[in-house]
């Protein structure tokens, strides 16, 4: 292995923590948003005449938007992500 590639292990093992745990508080983040979000929807919906179970049915597929599975779905539209 070339010193050039060393480095770039090394570099790649002590940022690597960092960047992961930034990662997963701006996706919880990301999420409690959206849970919010679900809410006020849901709030609205049934303020506006919606029968409650339509619109607990409406809010749950406007908050699971943000999800891990569907944001790992996402990535096989990616080209350099997607299975060759």
């Amino acid at each position: 292995m070339e010193q050039q590639d060393r480095s770039a292990v090394l570099y790649a093992v002590a940022y690597g923590p960092g960047v992961g745990l930034k990662v997963i508080v701006s996706y919880l983040r990301m999420k409690r948003a959206a849970r919010k979000a679900e809410k006020r929807f849901y709030h609205e919906l049934v303020r506006s005449g919606l029968p409650a179970p339509e619109a607990r049915s409406l809010a749950l597929e406007y908050g699971s938007a943000v999800s891990v599975r569907e944001l790992v779905s996402g990535l096989s539209d990616i080209p350099s992500m997607g299975r060759q």
